[in-house]
């Protein structure tokens, strides 16, 4: 009975000692719980690239969120659901977490971010990384980690073979993520209003905007930077006064263009579509005087 007794503990050990070394190098992303906070989505969870090419590069967008709570949140990692998909944060301070991906996530890793802070959970995929074949449309979910619990991301996009891509763009040097927007009914006393048209400059020379104009008085553009390189990203930011004059009745839309140095064979152009609630009256109107659209 003693040797049973001896065998019985010696195997207890090792169980204990294989058992430990195991789960030694195995790295628990999981959510601290020494904190809480709150990750508060500023913008929407979901994103669509829309039609891409799979010789295009890859693609990135940023979800943005807030520690809105009075105390720490703390930031520990991310998986995604597919190998072509990688996450990072872009922190309070400026700099980078590693990248989590859907391996490869053993690095221990965490970040305190301070209540009222602001950070960024930057999603890229790489439409090649399955082979020049993988075209046609694609699904990502991605996992935040904090101690204020998992959040999920999902993104989406349709792959295109780069003829199809070209045939359907034609030999566009500005691509924009959309064309159009639509402000939906506004109320004549709602102050000017805006809205980003993001756009990727796909052209092989370096390209300058001198200038950016509208079709109305009321409408105004500007970009987010003059000088653009091939892979630039910037955006296009038009503004729309709704109580500068009199509008047509019903719904209408105004449009704002990109002028360039050397100048493009096809002048990139957004459109803004509104309809006008005259809740001042017409009394109201800042410009009062006959005007030209």
């Amino acid at each position: 009975m003693k040797i049973n007794k001896k065998i019985s503990l010696l195997s207890l050990i090792i169980t204990t000692l294989i058992l430990t070394g195991c789960t030694a190098n195995t790295t628990d992303n999981s959510p601290t719980t020494n904190t809480v906070g709150s990750i508060t989505a500023l913008d929407e969870l979901f994103y669509d690239w829309e039609d891409i090419s799979i010789e295009g590069g890859d693609v990135e967008h940023g979800f943005h969120f807030k520690n809105n709570s009075d105390s720490d949140l703390t930031l520990t990692g991310g998986v995604t659901s597919c190998m072509c998909t990688i996450v990072k944060f872009e922190l309070p301070d400026g700099s980078l977490s590693p990248d989590f991906g859907m391996h490869n996530n053993e690095e221990k890793w965490s970040y305190t971010v301070k209540p009222g802070e602001e950070f960024e959970a930057e999603v890229i995929f790489d439409p090649m990384a399955h082979g020049p074949d993988a075209v046609g449309p694609i699904q990502r979910n991605i996992t935040l980690f904090t101690s204020a619990g998992e959040t999920e991301l999902e993104v989406q996009s349709n792959v295109l073979y780069q003829e199809e891509y070209e045939e359907k763009y034609g030999d566009m040097d500005f691509v924009f993520e959309e064309t159009e927007f639509d402000f939906g009914l506004l109320k004549q006393s709602s102050g000017i209003i805006s809205y980003d048209f993001e756009f990727e400059y796909k052209g092989n020379d370096p390209i300058v905007i001198t200038a950016v104009p509208a079709s109305c008085a009321c409408t105004k553009g500007k970009v987010s930077q003059t000088k653009f390189e091939k892979g630039d990203k910037g955006f296009l930011t038009v503004e729309f006064d709704p109580n500068l004059h009199e509008e047509p009745e019903g719904v209408f839309f105004k449009t704002a263009s990109m002028l360039t140095e050397p100048k493009l064979e096809k002048q990139p152009e957004v459109k803004i579509w509104a309809e006008i609630d005259l809740d001042l009256g017409p009394e109201a109107y800042k410009l009062k005087e006959a005007h030209i659209n």
